[in-house]
């Protein structure tokens, strides 16, 4: 994987990353296009049916699902589900070199993904009685799938990497995003680590050491027997287990993801034993932004246990030492650490405005002299209309009136006021100055009933 300077966060899905669809493998048999596994992890229990027409999720797949979910969130989570980029973007984030060959992996890896269907099951025990039931729940990693490719010697299929690339998330996928069950993959991380098989462990570890609440188990212990199916390791063999998890353990002890990666016992017995590295000593978020910064792996994680509530403030010196230079800091990781540690050393004046500080207020600023703005033009705006008919009036502030009003009346009562609006007994633009110093003072309720005793004395105020 290629290494790169600077590392977006990467987000990933819970509840998809535990499910154990997409296997550690680079390479499965492909003629295995349904199967069913059932493990526990963490006191989870899984019950999983898969069906993979084109072979099941592996290698790079965990990257590409990663990379989409990620692009989901920059785009704030359309509500059509629908994530419209390019095959160069999707690569670009993945890591991947940018040839020919990860186009057509790229391209093999999005059509494995959107023919996937799985049924997942939860167990749930029958109250009052010992019998265990199952809700069960179809899922998609992709529903809808646009992208243009390219013919090489009729064999190898490469995306077209600048046009335009659009998937639809899974209707289950994005609204699990969208309420917020995900959480933030260490980008850098991702992308020091060389095999899809440490990636794709990485992110199984991290989805399941995560509890409920948010914090993160300091240690992990799983049967060797249920850890198999939660890693998609499709061999029965307890020796060919062990050799693909060490070699994917080796590179997250190397990268000091893992203080130790143990298989105890044999057989049926075997237990995979992890120890992650400065779970309790430092908090993750600040971690990932010293790495950002350019400090080391051990270095940001040995400064954010120590100097926790310094590392921002670190931040936003180096930030405002890159406006002073022009934006390029000589090696800003080192500037960063030092500050850290010999915060006496560098000189701040007393009237020191961080950055972030100072983009805010400069952010309020001007969102209050736009705010006043509006405010003027639309006031003017009404006055103009002060003296149009009333059928004018209604017309120009209908959409206004049903932006305020949409949930608070009924369809009986917004033609009533239509009604009286254009016959003039409402006047559409004193309604609407009403309604809009109402909403600015909380006191739109009050107003609505107002409004709804004019329409009809009779009507009730509780709709």
């Amino acid at each position: 994987m290629a290494k790169k300077n600077k590392t977006p966060n990467l987000y990933d899905e819970l509840n998809f990353a535990r499910f154990g669809v997409i296997s550690m493998h680079t390479r499965v048999d492909q003629s295995i296009t349904h199967w069913n596994t059932e493990f526990a992890v963490n006191g989870r229990t899984f019950r999983i049916e898969a069906v993979t027409p084109q072979g099941r999720p592996h290698g790079i797949d965990t990257d590409t699902l990663v990379a989409l979910e990620t692009l989901f969130i920059s785009h704030d989570c359309p509500q059509d589900n629908w994530v419209h980029t390019t095959a160069y973007e999707v690569r670009e984030l993945m890591g991947l070199a940018n040839n020919g060959e990860n186009y057509h992996r790229l391209r093999q890896s999005i059509r494995r993904l959107y023919f996937t269907s799985v049924i997942v099951g939860r167990k749930t025990t029958l109250a009052g009685s010992q019998r265990v039931a199952w809700d069960n729940v179809g899922v998609r990693f992709f529903e809808g799938l646009r992208y243009r490719d390219h013919d090489d010697d009729g064999d190898l299929n490469t995306l077209d990497s600048e046009a335009t690339l659009s998937i639809r998330l899974g209707e289950q996928l994005a609204e699990s995003i969208r309420a917020g069950i995900s959480h933030v993959l260490d980008g850098h991380l991702l992308h020091q680590l060389e095999q899809p098989p440490a990636r794709a462990l990485y992110r199984t570890l991290q989805a399941h050491r995560r509890q409920d609440d948010g914090s993160l188990l300091s240690e992990l212990r799983v049967p060797l027997v249920d850890w198999r199916q939660a890693t998609g390791l499709t061999t029965d063999r307890s020796d060919l287990v062990r050799r693909a998890l060490t070699a994917a353990h080796d590179e997250l002890l190397a990268n000091r993801y893992l203080e130790s990666a143990t298989i105890e016992g044999r057989g049926k017995s075997a237990v995979a034993h992890y120890v992650f590295a400065d779970t309790n000593s430092a908090d993750p978020a600040l971690v990932v932004m010293l790495r950002q910064a350019g400090v080391s792996v051990a270095r940001a994680a040995t400064l954010a246990s120590l100097y926790p509530e310094r590392v921002e403030l670190a931040l936003q010196f180096l930030e405002q030492r890159r406006m002073n230079a022009g934006g390029t800091v000589r090696n800003p990781g080192g500037l960063v650490a030092d500050y850290l540690q010999n915060p006496e050393k560098y000189a701040v004046p007393a009237e020191f405005t961080p950055p972030a500080q100072a983009r805010q207020e400069q952010a309020v600023r001007r969102h209050q002299k736009a705010e006043h703005e509006a405010q003027q033009q639309a006031e003017a705006h009404l006055e103009r209309l002060g003296s149009a008919s009333p059928v004018e009036q209604w017309e120009s502030q209908r959409s206004t009136l049903q932006l305020i009003l949409k949930k608070q009346l009924n369809a009986d009562q917004w033609s009533q006021l239509e009604a009286l609006a254009c016959a003039g007994e409402i006047q559409a633009v004193d309604l609407t100055r009403t309604l809009i110093a109402a909403t600015a003072s909380t006191g739109l309720k009050e107003a609505v009933d107002q409004l709804r005793r004019r329409l009809n004395p009779l009507l009730p105020l509780e709709l």
